[in-house]
């Protein structure tokens, strides 16, 4: 065996606070690096809540907004209705009748109806398919608008048309609501 010489010994104790701080260094790297993995997983599933959230968020606006226009045009086809009714049941004149009809604004409930439609149609379909089952009955309803006749069939024809209308409309506001639940 040979003789370990003091020179060996002191190049020993020279390399030894290099090595240790050698050590030191790739334990605080492997750290960092074991850190950095589980923060960067952490952030991962932090912000995929947040982006559900947000979409969440704003399936909820678009459902709000469809139900706005969807009131908005559903208060047309009612106040529409109701004139009919009043003319039919003979307490308004023709005259009257048209005067009626001029208050309401058509083009809000015709941007209100498109806006409802492609919304459902882009963002719903299933709320789509009950909103054309309102349409549905809103044509059978529209039937009744061009009578001329001022008699009781005509209010009764109009009132079972419209009572129609009022039920699929209200099925698709119930859509709607199932819709806001369930995100």
């Amino acid at each position: 065996m040979e003789a370990v010489t003091n020179t060996d010994i002191s190049t020993y104790k020279e390399l030894l606070p290099i090595l240790a701080s050698t050590i030191t260094a790739v334990a605080t790297l492997l750290g960092v690096f074991i850190a950095s993995y589980f923060n960067q997983k952490n952030n991962k599933v932090v912000l995929e809540k947040s982006l559900e959230q947000e979409r969440i968020k704003i399936k909820l606006n678009k459902i709000e907004e469809i139900y706005d226009h969807f009131y908005i045009w559903e208060s047309s086809i009612t106040n529409t209705q109701m004139a009919h009714f009043t003319y039919y049941s003979g307490l308004f004149t023709e005259k009257q009748f048209h005067e009626s009809l001029g208050k309401y604004d058509k083009k809000d409930s015709g941007n209100s109806y498109r806006k409802v439609q492609s919304l459902s149609d882009i963002h719903f379909p299933e709320a789509s398919l009950a909103f054309k089952d309102v349409l549905k009955s809103r044509d059978a309803l529209a039937k009744c608008f061009f009578g001329k006749q001022q008699t009781q069939k005509a209010c009764d024809n109009l009132t079972k048309h419209y009572k129609a209308f009022e039920k699929e409309a209200n099925r698709f506001k119930e859509t709607l609501s199932l819709l806001a639940k369930n995100l």
